[in-house]
């Protein structure tokens, strides 16, 4: 969220194709801008052999497309880089593919998919987020709390607001010139709207004493609200596309600006021209209710939204992210002490009479330096990407196990040939040295065995392997172990769901007593292309059946001569039997499958060209 995120591509990644694509596509988790993105497919010496012309899809959304030329047989690799349209953050990664036999090309370590946030655009947001808080908070106080009305307290109130102002003018401006010329059109007109209602903040302060001060703070008010408006539709919660998200940001905004920027005002405005101790006590007791409602809502609007972007407890202190977040939670933590001091001590003795203005102060100016970090940390957690990502994965799941954060992706959830991936972090760092990582699938409702697929490591952290364990529907145990040097293995168990799915590549042919799941390897088979038919057989009690034997008959767009299955036990597993084809012309076909002299039912495939 807040950065477009690789969610899939044609070619897929890891793709053997029969004939070479005529575009390559890349479809993101939001919407990216092409002028700031880059797709180069990449041949074996590293020569680009795409047109270098970017463009979005017209019929796919959040699609970047390049068109190649006519490719030779051969492996290769496409790095893309994509800048988010939302609010420019540039995300990165390449995979590979190949024609033909050729070798699949390793994919380089291009270092982290987001890039860490530049310290000018770090700048930029501390200041616009403090901008905001001054704005709101001040027209906020002086509105509800306390009215400044002697010459000294309007002329503090003057400065602070236009302190605010300028604040959110230059912070926006700091941002735009931190993203340089690719800024995306959508981020810059929210930064000239946000840098636009800072100057109508420091325009309307200035207007002549015949103006009523509280007009001039309602029109300050729906300044600062406008600013926060156009601050969270560039945020996380606007890359969601979420409305209830959105909401939730806004609300978490303008909680934290009343509060903090009330605390300044209390601070340099209020306190100090206040001079009767009972009547600064019950202003103290009025803005820590408001306070107290502000801390109320910001656990509540911060924990839903943290829920959708973290996938564990421990991402707080093993992502960058979640390290911003947790900083910013020890630093609530604080506020929240300091403002129970203001509500329980210094305030009650206030409006007793007896001297704590000192402490009162003391309290506030702590508080107003808290803010600050606060807005340092929440300037780190809008630039870095949620450890919740979204993908192209049907079934993505995380663990940690022995110190590490294990993370299974599988590419679909029916039966047949799949692709699993494996990834692999220790702390913020990726696994890289694991002697072997293994997955071993059983499954629970029917004893097909035990099979098991060794992953490759295809980048840095990232274990690949393919194959077709889970060939039947059903719950199946994907056991993940990995081996580390000098270490015991790491076991992380996953259950994953097999299921009868829309659009699912798997046919279920009925030959009573007998079912049979059928599914082809690839499962989307090019003309002239070897292919193999993969075929589960079970009993009505849904156990594997072995021992029979199985031809094959074809009907289709040109004559094939019957195929006899083989029954590979030690290889596959019980029950399952394979046709080895050496190809099929293009077009629809029928192949109807017999167990010897029990019947036959018919399995329909399309072959493109």
């Amino acid at each position: 969220m807040a950065h477009a995120n690789y969610v899939k591509s044609n070619p897929a990644s890891d793709a053997r194709l029969a004939t070479a694509p005529a575009e390559v596509r890349v479809t993101f988790s939001e919407t990216p801008d092409p002028a700031g993105s880059d797709i180069a497919v990449l041949d074996t010496v590293g020569k680009r052999r795409d047109s270098a012309k970017i463009t979005m899809a017209t019929d796919e959304g959040n699609t970047l497309v390049v068109a190649v030329p006519l490719l030779p047989e051969g492996g290769y690799l496409v790095s893309w880089t994509a800048r988010s349209a939302v609010d420019g953050h540039e995300t990165k990664g390449a995979f590979a593919f190949a024609i033909g036999n050729a070798p699949l090309p390793s994919i380089p370590d291009i270092g982290p998919s987001s890039p860490p946030p530049a310290p000018l655009e770090l700048a930029g947001r501390a200041l616009s987020f403090a901008g905001i808080a001054l704005i709101l908070g001040i027209s906020f106080f002086t509105l509800f709390i306390w009215p400044p009305v002697e010459p000294s307290e309007l002329r503090r109130e003057r400065w602070l607001v236009l302190a605010g102002g300028g604040l959110l003018v230059v912070g926006s401006a700091v941002m735009i010139l931190s993203y340089g010329a690719g800024l995306p059109g959508r981020l810059l007109l929210f930064l000239t709207l946000r840098a636009a209602a800072g100057a109508v903040a420091t325009g309307v302060i200035l207007l002549p004493p015949r103006v009523p001060a509280d007009a001039r703070r309602e029109v300050i008010a729906f300044a600062g609200l406008a600013a926060a408006l156009w601050a969270t539709l560039v945020s996380h919660a606007a890359a969601s596309g979420d409305p209830r998200y959105i909401a939730l940001d806004f609300i978490h905004v303008v909680a934290v600006s009343i509060w903090s920027g009330g605390v300044v005002t209390l601070a340099l405005i209020a306190a100090p021209a206040v001079r009767e101790a009972k009547a600064l006590g019950d202003m103290t007791w009025r803005f820590s209710l408001v306070a107290l409602a502000c801390v109320a809502t910001l656990i509540t609007t911060g924990t839903l939204q943290s829920l959708t972007r973290l996938v564990l407890l421990e991402d707080l202190y093993e992502t960058p992210y979640g390290i911003a977040l947790l900083a910013k939670i020890l630093l609530l933590v604080a506020l929240v002490t300091l403002g129970a001091l203001n509500l329980l001590v210094w305030g009650p003795r206030l409006r007793r009479g007896v001297a704590a203005r000192a402490g009162l102060l003391r309290g506030v100016w702590a508080e107003s330096g808290l803010f600050a970090l606060v807005f340092i940390a929440t300037s780190f957690l809008t630039a870095l990407a949620p450890p919740a990502q979204a993908n192209a994965a049907a079934f993505d799941q995380t663990q940690r196990v022995d110190g590490l954060r294990i993370e299974l992706l599988a590419a679909a959830t029916n039966p047949g040939r799949n692709r699993f991936v494996v990834r692999i972090t220790q702390g913020l760092a990726p696994v890289t040295n694991a002697e072997r990582v293994a997955l071993r699938f059983t499954m629970v409702e029917h004893d097909m065995g035990q099979q098991e697929l060794v992953a490759a490591q295809r980048a840095p952290g990232e274990y690949v392997a393919e194959g077709s364990p889970t060939a039947m529907f059903g719950t199946w145990k994907v056991r993940t172990i990995v081996r580390l040097p000098g270490r015991l293995d790491a076991v992380a168990l996953f259950t994953v769901p097999i299921a009868n799915n829309s659009g699912q590549l798997a046919q279920v042919v009925s030959i009573p007593p007998y079912t049979m799941i059928v599914f082809a390897d690839p499962p989307q088979p090019q003309a002239g292309a070897p292919i193999a038919i993969n075929i589960v057989l079970i009993d009505a009690q849904g156990d594997p059946v072995s021992g029979k034997t199985l031809t094959a008959t074809f009907s289709g767009p040109s004559t094939q001569h019957p195929v006899t299955a083989n029954e590979d036990r030690a290889t596959l597993g019980p029950g399952r039997y394979k046709l080895d084809l050496t190809g099929l012309q293009a077009g629809p076909w029928k192949i109807t499958i017999r167990i010897a002299s029990e019947g036959g039912g018919v399995y329909e495939l399309e072959v493109a060209r």
